[in-house]
């Protein structure tokens, strides 16, 4: 019995399951090249908000404290700026991490919801 059905089996099995079995490793290459392509573009992209970071934060701290030792203004004025300057410093990283944030944004970054989408259309 197991030489008769073996090679229908075998024949079977490498004609309809292997080429599936090809796609989905091809599929999977695709996948795994792009995942490689998305994280070194991330990689640059961080690189380079790290150094514009940098470069604007020594900027943002040397302005106040220029204008706060050098200007000929009150001790009030010159704590009301410093101050100013601070809250300024609080509110707006915390408004541009909460906009990076966001789920819909990455969902749209990551190119996710286009996959939720295909997923769930060959449902």
């Amino acid at each position: 019995m197991n030489k008769l059905f073996g090679p229908v089996l075998r024949m079977a099995f490498s004609t309809l399951v292997e080429p599936t079995l090809r796609r989905a490793r091809i599929r999977a290459v695709i996948c795994y090249l792009e995942m490689i392509q998305t994280a070194r573009k991330s990689v640059i992209i961080l690189g380079a908000l790290i150094f514009c970071f940098v470069i604007m934060a020594g900027g943002a701290v040397l302005i106040p404290l220029a204008l706060c030792l050098f200007m000929p203004w009150q001790p009030q004025t010159k704590a009301l700026v410093a101050c100013a300057f601070g809250a300024v410093y609080l509110l707006v990283p915390l408004i541009v991490a909460i906009v990076l944030m966001s789920e819909k944004r990455w969902m749209r970054i990551t190119r996710a919801d286009k996959l939720m989408k295909d997923v769930l259309i060959k449902l």
